[in-house]
């Protein structure tokens, strides 16, 4: 299922992060309209997590000149004003303001507020629900927007950009305990999927599958935990279970509408991405949901209340 990069993958090597001060912090384009910026995250436990920020190109309508979507507000260095910086620098480049910024998962949202105050004109969205529970002060700002689960946006839409916020799923037992860093409480677990029509990449926000190009990368009892393997695409039963049937097969269905070619995770070792057999993973991940073969799957229905307040 994994490819190397070629002209319908990533565009142009990165060998640089944010946090490596010998490295300048520049935007790689990934596909067109694409960037990525890479970073990495430091868990509770465990060793660095790759991570990046991707920002997507949305196209004008009319006379209306492009702007630009940034997902996943990474850890900023503010000795540095990064990746502030390589964001304005990007912008500047392509002409084109910075109009959205989203939290693609409710993990990440704890370094929201410095993007909200980086990017007064833009609008900050995060998934309804859980982040609303833990992040109050986030969801106060003037310029943040909170959405239900569902197609959203779809001002957005029109401009080549589809954000879709996936339901039914709550998280897992395991999953829940161990991102205790980010102030987290049982409930549901609001995955943002982003879809790019010019680029036709897939970006899915939280943790309901996984690709990790380097089967090596993490430690054997993760993999173990995540049902990981070399190049595969999998469901992760760590972080996620169903708790409605009907609503998660409404959102797998979606992601069957979109013609993919280029599957994006934010959390994959640098240059990683998966260009070769995506539709037929996406198919595999989603039609048992679609068809209620979920016996398939290693999710399991999880009768534990979801905390709503």
């Amino acid at each position: 299922m994994t490819s190397t990069p070629d002209d319908s993958g990533p565009q142009e090597e990165c060998s640089f992060h944010l946090g490596r001060a010998s490295e300048a912090v520049r935007a790689c384009k990934i596909a067109e309209g694409v960037w990525t910026i890479y970073a990495l995250h430091q868990p509770p436990v465990g060793p660095p997590l790759p991570n990046r920020c991707v920002i997507y190109e949305m196209d004008g309508i009319g006379d209306e000149k492009p702007t630009l979507a940034v997902v996943n507000a990474i850890t900023p260095d503010s000795e540095k004003d990064e990746p502030f910086a390589t964001i304005r620098r990007l912008a500047a480049e392509r002409g084109a303001d910075v109009a959205y910024i989203f939290n693609p998962g409710p993990e990440h949202h704890i370094s929201m507020h410095h993007y909200a105050r980086a990017f007064p004109a833009a609008t900050i969205v995060v998934a309804a629900g859980r982040i609303e529970r833990e992040n109050p002060e986030l969801c106060a700002l003037s310029n943040v927007k909170c959405l239900r689960p569902g197609d959203v946006l779809p001002e957005l839409a029109e401009r080549g950009f589809h954000v879709h916020i996936w339901d039914g799923l709550m998280e897992g037992k395991i999953g829940n305990v161990a991102q205790g860093r980010f102030r987290a409480k049982r409930g549901t677990a609001e995955s943002v999927l982003f879809y790019h029509t010019r680029s036709k990449t897939l970006l899915n926000g939280g943790h309901g599958w996984w690709y990790w190009g380097k089967e090596t990368y993490m430690p054997w009892l993760a993999r173990k935990m995540f049902r990981m393997k070399k190049g595969k695409v999998v469901w992760s039963p760590m972080h996620y279970r169903v708790f409605d049937k009907e609503r998660c097969a409404r959102s797998a269905a979606r992601v069957l509408e979109w013609d993919v070619d280029l599957l994006l995770d934010l959390h994959v070792p640098l240059n990683d991405f998966m260009s070769a057999g995506v539709q037929s993973a996406l198919h595999a991940l989603c039609t048992p949901m679609v068809e209620g073969n979920w016996n398939e799957l290693p999710l399991k229905q999880d009768s534990l209340q979801i905390l709503e307040e």
